[in-house]
């Protein structure tokens, strides 16, 4: 199938993008900005350049598509809740939504389109269980959501081909590298994870390899039609939340958050954590889709596996249009890390154990932090052409320095992905006064090379 995207950059997106690109699929995605996206997004797609926020889009290639995944929308968790910032809030969803199928009107293509939406559709409902024939609520989350699905149900029976819709009401997602869960893990990993006012909320939660494989099967699969609550079966308590996450973290849950406080934290934003929703999944096990991750314990033990020792933890993802063999023997010259680390920072090699890069081998750099002289000594603790390769700092400022590089095919060309896992010296002093610092440091390597490495391995692979 031809699969139209909007929102591909976020974090539901990025994943739905590759599986569709593995399964064979082909990606067009809607963009304020084609020659970013064609960066940062983790498998191949067209583009089509244009602002839904300010009007419908004219492009003879939306029409081509046979499917639509729609999930762009502004992020409601950054940013105090103004006026200004919930009629943002409003448009980029209601508003987006009506300039997107008054671009699609014409389309004789499209069988089926599945929307975004949330379970904060229903309002908070204290211990009621919700199905998706439950009133809907009456706040400013339910009121965003309740006219995001009319708009989505009225703009998709305005296509000339009559495509099947699909809304899917979303909890919150549980992701190893960013969107909540970021945020939740940091306060539990110095020991200041607490429960938020009365602990009594509802969290209503999805994996997110379960909500990518439910957007799938949802334009791919002709029996849905409607709205379905997308979480797992097993809807949990604050309290129950922050127990559990905090066991798995293997730390102790500290003084309840009071609800004033966050209040005047947080401002009218503290609903998203201090209202919540017991929701049923019942209808799409009736589907027959099976969530891989059922209990909240499953879930976080896969989330946080990558932290649960101490560890902070960087991921990059990189797409580029070449195949393995052309990508993978430029990073096996350790030289090449000169070209793509930005030159303030002064990177040199000053020597290497053996002549090309292998299993064992120690590789000694001098560089500049900040303008602080520092040096280096790295061993490749695992080397396997093509595929993989680690390396750990033995040497250097760092307490803990272990970088994985992994290679696999995506579509036409090759994914690789970098996994940083990292800690500083002196445990929380070092995260406070450096933590920003090296994450900032660390996400500028990864974007300067996300410019500049494709470039120049297009151009050696000429020679």
């Amino acid at each position: 199938m031809k699969i139209l995207m909007t929102g591909a950059s976020g974090m539901i997106g990025r994943e739905i993008g590759k599986d569709l690109v593995k399964a064979g699929h082909q990606v067009i995605v809607i963009t304020r900005d084609a020659k970013k996206d064609q960066l940062l997004l983790p498998f191949p797609a067209d583009f089509v350049e244009g602002d839904l926020n300010k009007g419908p889009i004219q492009n003879s290639q939306l029409l081509l598509a046979d499917g639509l995944i729609h999930l762009a929308g502004e992020n409601i968790g950054q940013g105090r809740w103004t006026e200004k910032r919930k009629k943002s809030i409003y448009d980029s969803r209601v508003k987006l939504t009506e300039n997107l199928f008054k671009s699609l009107k014409e389309s004789q293509n499209l069988k089926a389109v599945v929307g975004a939406s949330a379970v904060g559709y229903y309002g908070p409902q204290q211990d009621q269980v919700l199905v998706e024939s439950s009133p809907q609520g009456s706040d400013f989350l339910a009121k965003v959501c309740v006219d995001w699905e009319k708009s989505f149900e009225a703009g998709a029976k305005t296509v000339a081909s009559k495509p099947r819709w699909v809304c899917l009401r979303t909890g919150v997602v549980l992701s190893a590298h960013s969107g909540a869960m970021e945020k939740m893990i940091l306060p539990f990993r110095f020991g200041f994870g607490s429960v938020l006012g009365s602990g009594k909320q509802w969290m209503s939660w999805i994996h997110i390899e379960d909500i990518k494989r439910l957007y799938i099967e949802a334009v791919t699969k002709d029996s849905y039609q409607g709205a379905y609550n997308a979480v797992a079966p097993d809807p949990v308590t604050n309290r129950e939340f922050t127990k559990t996450l905090a066991k798995v973290l293997h730390k102790a849950v500290g003084p309840a958050v009071p609800a004033p406080v966050l209040k005047i934290a947080l401002g009218e934003m503290a609903t998203i954590v201090l209202d919540g929703q017991k929701v049923s999944c019942q209808k799409i096990l009736e589907q027959g889709f099976r969530p891989a991750f059922e209990t909240l314990a499953q879930a976080l033990n896969d989330v946080c596996r990558d932290v649960e020792n101490g560890d902070l933890v960087l991921k990059a993802e990189q797409y580029f249009p070449m195949k393995r063999d052309q990508v993978f023997p430029f990073f096996s010259e350790a030289g090449n890390l000169e070209k793509i680390t930005p030159g303030s920072m002064q990177f040199k090699i000053v020597r290497q154990s053996t002549a090309k890069i292998e299993k064992g081998t120690l590789i000694d750099y001098e560089l500049k932090i900040h303008g602080v002289p520092a040096k280096w000594q790295t061993l490749i603790a695992d080397w396997q052409p093509g595929h993989k390769f680690v390396d750990e700092q033995l040497k250097g400022p760092y307490t803990k320095w272990h970088h994985t590089h992994e290679f696999e095919d995506m579509g036409p060309g090759t994914l690789m992905t970098d996994t940083v896992r990292y800690r500083l010296p002196l445990g929380l002093l070092g995260f406070v006064t450096a933590g920003n610092f090296v994450q900032g440091d660390v996400k500028k390597i990864f974007e300067y090379r996300r410019k500049v490495v494709p470039e120049i391995i297009k151009d050696l692979s000429k020679n």
